[in-house]
């Protein structure tokens, strides 16, 4: 039994005198990932490698040979496979965001319907890429999808990946709220094994769109037999979805493979067709909207004020949390935020990866502030598209002065073009 509080590399190893472990960043069954930095080309990466008692067949090697087959924004990319000590390890991109898994839990149902069906589209389009590629994913679940910092939804830890033409060898491997009939019973259909992920999906969909999973048990045994033998949840008896959807995710759960949707490319089609369907008015304000998220109550007051004496018109609304400035976000996007970086529960960097994830916040122009934000949070607000950064002090004034004069000059302009063109129809 492998030691939880055991790293595989040590903080401060270097591997083949190239790559520095700087970090554990997770930690899983059957391996560890490491933040590190290849010292060589100067860039910051993330290297994932095996626990010893692994089994051969779950090789690192395997992974990093099927990651390296695709090219996709919604698969992370590889960059080496090495080995220190008797030890494989895979170098990848280093992704910046945090898992469905974590949004889920923090956010609940409190995501509006289109928002995830955006999430669920992005996971559909990066699975049939690994499909197109003659692959299956193998443990398709929340965990395993990052929201990424630059907005991509990543599918990450294929460490269950295999071929269509590699044999099952009596394998029973994946996570069982998520696990196919097939798998358990042991009879999947050979070069057809991806048709177990279309059915990870669904029950991925159903537990974004339902907010709960589709199957509950006292132990995962129960949850296991369920899948196998329970009848298939209708998603539109635990929300408010439209028909379509609701049978699209019926058949995504088939306890028959071959009753299930055949290409994940099938899947996004359906699944943009349902979000088309939903009717999302968004109306257009007619004044500078701005959003100021603090729990600094002094500051936000502050910066309030300044605004105001900016752009006396402007509609302001003060939030003191990540959570009420995503409620804001989903009532209507505002123009202007500025956003604080250090706040409990959800930090603005995190909110501020969520919204680009999500696309809430791409009309927005994003300002970050901190009394004491490092050059590594401030350069990485700034990759994320944060057009500024203000440091809570003696500039905060002139600043926050300056950018609403600019934004309320602009709109103005656009409301006199407007006019012109309405006058001259």
């Amino acid at each position: 039994m492998t030691d939880p509080e055991k790293t595989i590399f040590r903080i401060g190893e270097l591997l083949s005198d190239t790559y520095e472990i700087r970090a554990v960043l997770g930690c899983g069954g059957m391996g560890q990932v490491f933040d590190a930095q290849d010292v060589g080309l100067v860039r910051r990466v993330a290297i994932k490698a095996n626990f010893a008692d692994i089994e051969l067949r779950f090789s690192i090697r395997n992974e990093a040979r099927a990651l390296a087959a695709l090219r996709h924004p919604g698969v992370v990319s590889v960059y080496a496979l090495g080995c220190h000590h008797g030890i494989d390890y895979m170098v990848m991109e280093h992704v910046s965001g945090v898992t469905l898994a974590h949004h889920l839990d923090r956010l609940g149902q409190g995501m509006p319907l289109p928002e995830r069906l955006d999430v669920l589209v992005a996971i559909a389009d990066g699975m049939a890429a690994i499909h197109r590629a003659g692959i299956s994913h193998g443990d398709i679940k929340p965990e395993n999808i990052l929201l990424a910092a630059s907005g991509r939804v990543v599918l990450m830890d294929l460490g269950l990946v295999r071929a269509a033409y590699e044999p099952d060898r009596g394998i029973v491997a994946g996570t069982p709220d998520y696990m196919a009939p097939e798998i358990v019973s042991g009879h999947q259909l050979g070069n057809e094994r991806h048709l177990a992920d279309v059915y990870a999906f669904g029950v991925l969909a159903y537990r974004m769109l339902a907010g709960k999973l589709p199957y509950h048990g006292e132990d995962p045994i129960d949850v296991l037999i369920a899948h196998a033998d329970a009848a298939i949840p209708k998603l539109s008896d635990a929300a408010k979805v439209p028909r379509r959807l609701s049978e699209l995710v019926t058949s995504l759960m088939a306890k028959d493979p071959n009753d299930r949707p055949v290409s994940m490319d099938a899947v996004v089609w359906q699944l943009r067709a349902a979000k088309e369907e939903i009717s999302r008015e968004v109306a257009e304000p007619s004044r500078l909207s701005v959003l100021i998220v603090d729990d600094d109550t002094d500051i936000a007051r502050l910066v309030a004020l300044y605004v105001k004496q900016a752009a006396p018109g402007a509609e302001i609304n003060v939030v003191a949390d990540a959570q009420q400035a995503l409620e804001q976000f989903r009532r209507k996007p505002p123009r202007l935020v500025f956003l604080d970086l250090h706040m409990p529960k959800m930090s603005g960097f995190e909110l501020f990866t969520y919204l680009r994830g999500v696309h809430l916040v791409d009309a927005s122009t994003v300002v970050a502030m901190s009394a004491g934000g490092s050059p590594t949070d401030v350069g990485l607000m700034l990759e994320l598209g944060a057009q500024d950064f203000i440091p809570k002090g003696p500039e905060l004034r002139g600043r926050v002065t300056r950018i609403v004069s600019m934004l309320a000059n602009a709109r103005e302009r656009e409301r006199e073009r407007e006019k012109d063109a309405g006058a001259a129809r």
